[in-house]
């Protein structure tokens, strides 16, 4: 009986697939492509998130400092003590003093609209008249700053000397000026001694005359004269695009009476608006700018307003929005209509903030 075999085609060789074929590849790289296109499009977006938020932290930082700032300044306006400035005028006696009459000149306020705005004042020709930065606002004030000085002992006439103790005598210089007060009475002079000796003299040769308004108990309050001015002005500093920075700028009086250099407070302030409130014969509160401000001495309160940005440049386009303050809104530039006050179309984030300071010393 014959045999047979079944065929079944084991005996072939075997081949196996080597590589992709050219459908596979491109559906491979366009498969790979979206994912890191998917990536790249989540980091940037992630990127700009975070650059948005680092920019918006600094702006919040620099609007907190700015109006902590300058609110503790406009709180003590004409503060001179328990004494009332309504009821109690400071007797002036040092020579070359930094106000003629502290009541008038407590508060003061000017719209910047050209170079010569402080026609008149002690700021007149001076560096801050040239650099304040027009379309802003400058604010002055004046006030008694609270020293870690007590008197030792009844003085026995008005034109006896001043017996002190403190941690703060020692930065008192000769011919610096002080501010002492009680709840009846405010006196300003230089002192004509050495005050490290904790004996100060207020002799004629840096004075009107040697004598205070009042021989002053221990109960008296030894004060440092604050006066101080703020504006915005140019840094003189470019951001990343070119652009300018603008700062808030504060310059006060040193001790002796004398104007110190500017202090840039807060980079970042484009813009200082203000409003005054006005106590009316009818008992309202009418806020208006400086200009329409009849007497400062019935301004009971202010209204900071202060446009911020962060020199990042974290916008992805052109910043055409527009800012309220108070007294002003600040536009972008195209479009802007004559004597309007804008800010530049560059992609610089931006808020407004705006407080309401009721003033302390004032009824």
């Amino acid at each position: 009986m014959g045999s047979f075999k079944i065929n079944l085609g084991l005996d072939k060789p075997l081949y196996t697939q080597k590589g992709l074929s050219l459908v596979e590849l491109i559906i491979a790289l366009a498969l790979s492509t979206t994912l890191i296109l998917g990536i790249f499009t989540v980091y940037m977006d992630s990127n700009q998130t975070s650059r948005l938020a680092t920019s918006l932290a600094r702006i919040q930082e620099s609007g907190r400092i700015a109006t902590d700032i300058m609110s503790r300044d406009m709180r003590m306006v004409g503060f001179q003590g328990c004494a009332d400035p309504d009821d109690v005028t400071m007797n002036i006696i040092a020579n070359n003093p930094p106000t003629a009459d502290f009541f008038q000149t407590t508060l003061r306020g000017w719209e910047v609209a050209n170079g010569n705005w402080a026609n008149g004042t002690e700021y007149d020709g001076t560096a801050i008249e040239s650099s304040a930065r027009i379309g802003s606002d400058v604010i002055a004030v004046q006030r008694g700053e609270t020293m870690e000085i007590e008197l030792t002992g009844n003085m026995s006439a008005n034109n006896a000397n001043i017996q002190v103790q403190g941690n703060d005598v020692a930065r008192f210089s000769q011919n610096d000026i002080v501010l002492i007060s009680d709840c009846e009475a405010a006196d300003l002079f230089r002192i004509s001694s050495n005050p490290s000796s904790g004996t100060w003299a207020h002799a004629n040769n840096v004075n009107t005359t040697n004598r205070l308004s009042q021989a002053y108990a221990d109960d008296a309050r030894v004060m440092q004269f604050s006066s101080s001015i703020y504006f915005v002005a140019d840094t003189g500093r470019d951001d990343a695009q070119g652009n300018d920075i603008f700062a808030l700028y504060r310059q006060s009086l040193g001790l002796g009476g004398t104007v110190g250099a500017a202090q840039e407070i807060v980079e970042g302030v484009e813009s200082l608006q203000i409003e005054y409130g006005e106590l009316l014969a009818t008992d309202n509160i009418r806020y208006t700018t400086a200009d329409n401000i009849g007497d400062m001495a019935n301004v009971v309160a202010i209204r900071l307003g202060m446009l911020i940005s962060d020199a990042d440049g974290s916008r992805e386009g052109p910043d055409t929005g527009s800012y309220d303050l108070p007294g002003e809104t600040i536009v972008a530039t195209t479009g802007a209509g004559a004597g309007a006050i804008t800010h530049p179309e560059d992609q610089r984030l931006r808020r407004a903030f705006v407080t309401t300071v009721m003033l302390r010393n004032r009824d």
